[in-house]
């Protein structure tokens, strides 16, 4: 049986990427008929636009290259975009491949001699290794239309980097699919980038105001995060944390983690508890110091590498407690929809609405 597969590509701002990859992909995987490229712009500001409609103009006549255009996101919302790419795929397999992944030759061919071999599958990458091996390829998951749509695909609530791929591969695995390990190498090549990139669009990029950290030489650091809509969070971690590059220290585990909302002039910030109690006052020493009402000192973050290292390990602490709740509570994923929005298809200026999904949309 040939399956009909879409390769489902999310882009914003990452076009550098996608003119390394997208025309190989394409050329590797040309033995395969049945196959679709789906390229979302999700609202880039490079030249995605121009590159796709000067460079893939034959693909896209051909129908082997579906482009669609979102101008709606003002921040890369990672669940949501998988959730829009794979609601606008056609395929009856459906697999996601980053802008800066390479399908290695074949890979259509082998998802679908896979999936004849056992329907009740999906496609998933290794573990990630030492040295983070196979980190840029986690997102390399390939699943059957019905199974994506059953499970009203990857949970919304994860918005940036980290656990929305492992909170999905649960569900499916509880929802009766097995998981197959992608094991040949030439299938999980792809272009290794810092995570400054990695994060530079994100929700908590984006959002946040500013990052306090303790100068303190006691076993435990406090780091302060303040979003712009005036929402804090305190952890109180291992001193090492914002430092350490180990895999195992990806995640934060602050042995204390306190949220609430903030008030600040430009004399103090008042950090209160979410149920409206004052939790502690800082007083502005400088733009860059801060002295807490306990005599603790606070500096901000001015280091973007710091600063940014972070951001990477606040969203897969975040992802990952998302993650967990979901295994313990279940329930219906995405009540309120998913991977909606108004896309343009292959440069039309018509309008198509995605609202709330139930079965896979024809477009």
């Amino acid at each position: 049986m040939k399956h009909r597969i879409s390769f489902c590509t999310v882009c914003m701002n990452r076009t550098m990427h996608l003119k390394q990859t997208l025309k190989r992909n394409i050329s590797d995987n040309e033995g395969y008929p049945d196959l679709e490229f789906v390229v979302l712009d999700y609202g880039s500001k490079d030249d995605l636009h121009d590159w796709i409609h000067t460079e893939l103009q034959h693909e896209i006549n051909t129908g082997r290259v579906v482009y669609f255009a979102t101008k709606d996101p003002q921040f890369f919302h990672m669940s949501h975009s998988k959730n829009m790419a794979f609601r606008l795929a056609t395929g009856d397999i459906l697999c996601g491949i980053d802008a800066d992944n390479y399908t290695g030759p074949g890979f259509a061919a082998y998802v679908n001699d896979m999936f004849n071999q056992d329907p009740d599958i999906y496609l998933l990458p290794p573990r990630i290794g030492a040295n983070k091996k196979w980190w840029d390829v986690q997102g390399r998951i390939c699943v059957k239309q019905t199974d994506f749509y059953a499970l009203r695909g990857y949970d919304e609530k994860v918005k940036d980097y980290g656990y929305e791929d492992k909170d999905f591969k649960c569900r499916l695995e509880a929802y009766g699919r097995k998981g197959v390990t992608i094991k040949d190498p030439a299938f999980l090549q792809a272009i290794t980038h810092t995570d400054t990139m990695r994060m530079a669009d994100g929700f908590s990029t984006k959002k946040t105001k500013e990052v306090l950290v303790s100068a303190t030489t006691d076993e435990l650091t406090a780091i302060i995060y303040l979003e712009e809509n005036n929402a804090f969070e305190i952890f109180y971690v291992p001193g090492e944390t914002l430092v350490s590059g180990k895999l195992t220290d990806c995640v934060l585990h602050p042995k204390k983690r306190f949220t609430g909302i903030y008030k600040q002039d430009s004399q103090e910030l008042h950090l209160y508890k979410e149920n409206g109690s004052l939790f502690q006052t800082l007083t502005y020493k400088n733009n860059n110091h801060l002295l807490g009402n306990d005599g603790e000192t606070f500096n901000r973050i001015s280091s973007d590498l710091l600063r940014e290292n972070f951001l990477l390990k606040r969203a897969i602490y975040v992802g990952k407690k998302i993650f967990y709740n979901n295994k313990i509570k279940g329930g219906v994923m995405n009540e309120d929809g998913f991977g909606q929005g108004t896309v343009y298809r292959n440069f039309s200026d018509i309008a198509i609405h995605l609202g709330d999904a139930i079965t896979a949309d024809r477009i």
